[in-house]
């Protein structure tokens, strides 16, 4: 086991109450909800038809060897985060981003499908509601939108009551039709079966490709090894050991069932709702209204799950800098993060409005998020086995794992021409807001607002209170820096990042050669937007670090280096305005080593400081 596996203290084991049984509730919620929906999108698709059920039994041999690297991605990233956290380890913070865009598609498509399924299952008892089902399905998520910003969430209790209401009765729906069967009944099943000898290479793949919207939901336990009982290895396991059984009783009996049994009419006209239909048909109207009640409330709260994930994956995305900090904004009375529920809730309102609740169109949508997170992650996990050094047949097998789910994707992408772009434009849309917010194009032109303008220097001073109260950290705010700064005057001062002897030494020649005895040396801590809590942010630990091993290496060259701390929307506009508070000619910095592609995503704080900078003020470059 890494060391990531083992990296939270026991001593917050009582914070962890998944046992394994919760963990497979709450995964099962999610997952499990697929069998409602699914077997009629494959059924309508023309590659597919009544060969849905080989293909959802072949993509459960993939999903098997996916759930299985899921466990492992459990336990390496204790803190949780699935695709976003293993793409940030394996690769680059950009892919990481690019992850989480994935998955925020996947997030968003659920909680539209969930929510429009859930309103045509119910439909089965109330036929009313068939002709508002897309007025439902937006009340229903605005109503969600709500719970969440009270801060209502399900509890891990009310996740297990409603994954073992589904659970028993999909399974009685399964004993009750293979007891009901009649022999023409059972011979149409194995018709069904028998096709499998007359399926083509080209449409296996496709068929294939199109039948991982089965288990969807996968990703839902890579976030949860935070609240996981210790050992994480042995409650994922165990969890994961419980979703698959529970998958393989239901998914593809119901799906070979509802497929070969129930009449065309049915599976053309009503293919939102086979299960139901198909309960009623060898059940009668009790088995029909368990499985309506018990498949709807599960589906909706697969869809309040969604939101829950999707503004998880936004707050994350903040705090890696590819989201304004203002997405995290709580709201005062309940401290829930209300614009990311928002945004959370509105985007799928709005997937469904043009859509038109065509679920069908959902499903191709939902297919290209799923697949690309799915892709990201196995790939992910693949690169960290291998510079641990790993060769043996797990990890050959994780490979063909990635493979088997890239080409898929890679498959659904050119089969699915429209969805793909549609899909790709919400993405690139994310990526935009992402590069934007890192190069602080937004932020730039907020705070270049008269009110932002005017109520930003507030923010600042309640950003560096924190640190001026901790006394145990020996360093200085930008204000405190400027009320001695005439005590100790300086010509010099340094902007890091991290410590840099090189250039610290050059900034303490130059000092010298000009008869003073002080650096001042600045840490700009950027955040995206300074109205999201600066006053309780505590300051970059690699900040202080910095700091404090430049006072030391100052000491050990006779050089007084003060040590200052400040916080800004832009590290540019942070660095003028101290060199301007300070008094300072010269500001130095490294030259960087970054490659364009960084500084594309991150922006170029040399080409901002040359052009910001007054003209008094000399910028020299290190390196």
């Amino acid at each position: 086991m890494s060391a990531q596996a083992t990296a939270k203290p026991a001593a917050d084991g009582h914070l962890r109450q998944l046992t394994p049984l919760l963990v497979w509730a709450v995964v099962f919620c999610d997952i499990g909800t697929s069998v409602f929906y699914v077997p009629g999108l494959l059924y309508r698709n023309p590659h597919v038809g009544d060969l849905a059920p080989l293909f959802v039994s072949a993509t459960f041999i993939g999903f098997l060897l996916l759930a299985y690297k899921y466990v492992e991605i459990c336990w390496r990233i204790p803190d949780g985060g699935g695709v976003v956290n293993i793409a940030n380890m394996a690769f680059t913070p950009v892919v990481a981003c690019l992850g989480g865009l994935f998955i925020s598609v996947s997030y968003f498509l659920t909680s539209a499908i969930s929510s429009i399924a859930g309103i045509h299952y119910l439909s089965s008892l109330f036929p009313v509601l068939e002709h508002h089902v897309v007025a439902l399905s937006v009340a229903s998520l605005l109503l969600l939108a709500i719970v969440n910003t009270v801060g209502i969430r399900e509890s891990a209790g009310l996740a297990l009551l409603l994954a073992t209401a589904s659970f028993i009765t999909s399974c009685t729906a399964v004993v009750m039709i293979v007891t009901h069967l009649q022999p023409e009944e059972w011979s149409r099943v194995w018709e069904n079966l028998a096709q499998v000898k007359d399926v083509s290479g080209t449409t296996f793949l496709v068929g294939f490709s199109l039948a991982w919207l089965a288990f969807s939901g996968l990703e839902a336990i890579s976030q949860l090894s935070p609240a996981m009982k210790l050992p994480i290895k042995a409650s994922a396991t165990r969890g994961m050991i419980y979703v698959v059984v529970a998958m393989f009783a239901t998914s593809p009996f119901l799906t070979l069932f509802a497929i070969a049994l129930l009449p065309v009419e049915i599976k053309v006209g009503e293919g939102e709702k086979l299960i139901s239909a198909l309960g009623q048909a060898y059940g009668g109207n009790w088995l029909m209204t368990a499985i309506v009640l018990s498949g709807s409330a599960l589906l909706l709260l697969a869809a309040n799950t969604a939101i829950i994930g999707c503004y998880h994956v936004f707050i994350a995305l903040s705090d890696r800098g590819f989201l304004p900090s203002t997405i995290a904004m709580r709201n005062r009375r309940f401290g829930t993060p209300q614009l990311a529920i928002l945004v959370a809730t509105l985007v799928p309102i709005i997937v469904i409005y043009f859509a038109r609740g065509d679920m069908d169109l959902l499903g191709d949508l939902y297919a290209f998020g799923l697949l690309g997170a799915f892709g990201l992650s196995s790939a992910g996990l693949d690169v960290i086995r291998w510079r641990e050094g790993q060769r043996g047949a797990r990890v050959w097998i994780g490979i063909a794992t990635t493979v088997m789910v890239v080409v898929a994707w890679m498959v659904n992408l050119y089969m699915k021409p429209n969805s793909t772009l549609i899909g790709t434009l919400l993405v690139a849309v994310g990526a935009i807001i992402a590069v934007g917010t890192r190069r602080k194009w937004f932020s730039d032109l907020l705070y270049q607002m008269p009110f932002v303008a005017k109520v930003a220097p507030t923010r600042i001073q309640e950003g560096e209170a924190q640190l001026e109260d901790d006394q145990a950290l020996e360093i200085l705010s930008l204000n405190q820096a400027e009320s001695i700064a005439q005590l100790y005057p300086s010509k010099t001062m340094i902007a890091i990042r991290a410590h840099n002897p090189g250039l610290l030494s050059e900034a303490i020649s130059r000092e010298k050669g000009l008869g003073g005895r002080t650096v001042y040396a600045l840490y700009v801590e950027e955040y995206t937007g300074l109205f999201v809590g600066s006053a309780n942010r505590k300051p970059a630990q690699e900040g202080i670090e910095a700091l404090k091993l430049s006072v030391r290496a100052g000491e050990a060259e006779g050089m007084m280096v003060i040590p200052v701390y400040t916080v800004s929307w832009n590290a540019v506009e942070g660095i003028k305005r101290a060199a301007e508070s300070l008094d300072v000619s010269a500001i130095m910095i490294g030259a960087t080593q970054r490659t364009t592609i960084y500084h594309l995503l991150r922006g170029h704080v040399l080409a901002g400081l040359t052009k910001r900078l007054p003209p008094g003020i000399r910028l020299l470059i290190y390196g």
